[in-house]
């Protein structure tokens, strides 16, 4: 178990290595000089050349990578081009809004796939399968941004029920806190959940083909007893390691997400930053990302350990 974990924080540490160097170099070598951009209309040659002095930017990309580096494993991930505000205090300012989406995301997935799936499973020769499978399908291809359009047309436009944009922190107000969430979760939630479905339904279905699942059945246990002793355990493994590897179309889902409802998260900071090129913001940003990429795969990896006994022994 000790080499298991060791091993995974090792893998973790140097994909966040990897992450950081190409964060860095690729905004580095993207086209546009941010000098110009900080600049604007007042951009001179001269002052282009005295600002990009300032900001460092005419030293050799690999002192400039390493400067970084070391700031960065400082815990300083500096100054805003743009705002000329912390790198760290906007991060943590936008962090709440989406750490609170992607969770209730998540939470509401889970919740709703794996017993639909489950159910599916179950009932795999009843007339209402076919359309439901063929609905799920529909479902994955059909793009998030275009749900969440819909249900602001739907729900705020038509009906008026809910807030189309904006963020009310709960600091402020609980009830209006989930009043501007409720949309933006409903469509990350639909955006995760027909992918779920689809590989826990199949999953189940090996499951229930199983000797000892005819075993159970032959002894009389009914089916729902089933389907929660045998089907939904034996499961639940590979549905962890599939949870964790969606969580990357999580990350990405949550960008146009906070887009759409103007929620002020990472995802929305990231995107100003690029269309600003607001680079230090930008190499801030998927730094954070790719950290709660790896957490998360980590505390899967852990979680799998702990289900399946054979990992530990490794």
């Amino acid at each position: 178990m000790g080499t298991f974990l060791l091993g995974r924080i090792l893998g973790g540490l140097a994909t966040l290595f990897c992450v950081s160097a190409l964060a860095f170099f690729a905004t580095a070598l993207a086209p546009g000089n941010p000098a110009a951009v900080l600049l604007g209309n007042m951009a001179t040659p001269e002052r282009v050349e005295a600002v990009t002095r300032q900001m460092g930017l005419d030293k050799p990309l690999p002192v400039r990578y390493l400067v970084w580096l070391k700031e960065t494993l400082q815990g300083n991930l500096g100054t805003s081009n743009l705002s000329f505000k912390s790198v760290n205090d906007l991060l943590l300012a936008a962090l709440p809004p989406t750490l609170q989406l992607s969770l209730a995301a998540l939470v509401v997935a889970v919740v709703v796939a794996i017993p639909l799936a489950l159910l599916l499973a179950q009932n795999d020769r009843r007339w209402w399968v076919k359309p439901t499978s063929a609905l799920i399908t529909v479902g994955i291809s059909v793009p998030g941004f275009w749900v969440g359009l819909l249900l602001i047309i739907t729900f705020s436009v038509w009906l008026g029920w809910l807030p189309s944009a904006g963020y009310v922190p709960m600091s402020r107000s609980v009830s209006g806190n989930i009043r501007s969430l409720v949309l933006p979760v409903a469509t990350l939630a639909i955006y995760l959940i027909p992918p779920l479905v689809r590989f826990v339904r199949v999953t189940a279905l090996e499951v229930l083909r199983e000797a000892y699942i005819d075993t159970a059945r032959a002894k009389g246990v009914k089916p729902m007893a089933v389907l929660l002793r045998h089907v939904a355990p034996n499961t639940l493994i590979t549905t962890i390691t599939f949870v964790g590897l969606q969580l990357g179309g999580l990350i990405s889902g949550a960008i146009v997400v906070e887009v759409i409802f103007s929620i002020p998260g990472i995802g929305r900071l990231g995107m100003n930053a690029v269309l600003n090129r607001d680079y230090p913001v930008i190499q801030g940003v998927v730094l954070v990302a790719a950290c709660g990429y790896v957490l998360v795969n980590l505390a899967i990896d852990l979680a799998y350990a702990f289900l399946d006994p054979r990992v530990r022994t490794r």
